[in-house]
């Protein structure tokens, strides 16, 4: 996880030095007499990076970037990562601070961070905020475990029983919360565990857990009262009797409608290092 998080972090500072970047933050001086004076992004930086300093006049810059930002013109995009860059060492603290939360999935933090982040990029109202630095890091942080709290809460709730009446009832939830998908997520999936269940049997609330509803693979076996050993082999036989059953038909139309993932994934180990 920090080595993803790290190689963000100097993938931003790359990026506000290349000729796109210095030619859109050129743009941005014109526009914004706050800039004047520093002559480059980097100059700008090193500026925002001083512990000593003016914090209304910092905090006035901050409000600057996030206007181009809000504004989607020529200069959004080094605006955004200044902005990231500038506010850096605060949205460090939270991503050390919150790993705790979570061990399961360590590489979902700096996503949600990511997420976090840059829609409060896009949505804050500069007119009302004091501290608009201040504010984007508070409110990722807040954003970020209240979310959270909502997923684990989800688990908890839904994972108790992956019978095949609490894989529709989620599915319901889901579809719900997206009613501009157009699709019948609860029919779909109800459909698809019909078709799982005369070539996995028992596992295919299983595999519609991890596969389809996207829930960890140790939360799903915990919460089915198996060890996480015995799941992931289960997982793996499971993929390999839906391969089986789908390779002698001619016409695809005809078996098991699963999604690619189903059908091309092997069952990831979430204790490999991928970083």
């Amino acid at each position: 996880m920090r080595a993803r998080w790290e190689s963000l972090h100097a993938a931003l500072i790359r990026s506000v030095s290349t000729l796109p970047a210095t030619v859109q933050y050129q743009a941005l001086r014109r526009r914004e007499p706050i800039f004047t004076r520093f002559e480059s992004a980097e100059e700008l930086l090193a500026h925002l990076a001083r512990e000593l300093g003016d914090l209304d006049e910092k905090d006035q810059i901050y409000a600057a970037l996030v206007r181009a930002v809000q504004r989607r013109g020529p200069s959004a995009t080094v605006a955004s990562a200044l902005v990231w860059c500038g506010l850096w060492p605060g949205l460090d603290r939270i991503c050390r601070r919150r790993l705790r939360y979570f061990e399961r999935d360590p590489d979902e933090l700096p996503q949600a961070i990511s997420l976090a982040f840059t829609a409060l990029m896009d949505r804050i109202e500069l007119d009302r905020v004091r501290r608009v630095a201040a504010t984007l890091v508070r409110s990722t942080d807040r954003v970020v475990m209240e979310r959270r709290r909502r997923v684990l809460g989800k688990l908890t709730h839904v994972a108790d029983d992956l019978a095949a009446t609490t894989v529709e009832e989620l599915a319901s939830e889901l579809e719900a919360n997206d009613p501009t998908s157009g699709l019948s997520l609860a029919g779909e999936i109800s459909d698809l565990r019909r078709q799982l269940l005369p070539v996995v049997g028992v596992d295919a609330d299983l595999v519609l857990a991890v596969f389809v509803l996207d829930v960890d693979q140790r939360e799903a076996a915990a919460r089915l009262g198996l060890a996480y050993a015995v799941a992931r082999k289960r997982l793996q036989r499971a993929l390999l009797r839906i391969r089986a059953h789908l390779e002698p038909e001619a016409d695809p139309t005809r078996s098991l409608q699963s999604p690619d993932l189903l059908v091309n994934s092997s069952v990831p180990d979430p204790d490999e290092d991928s970083d």
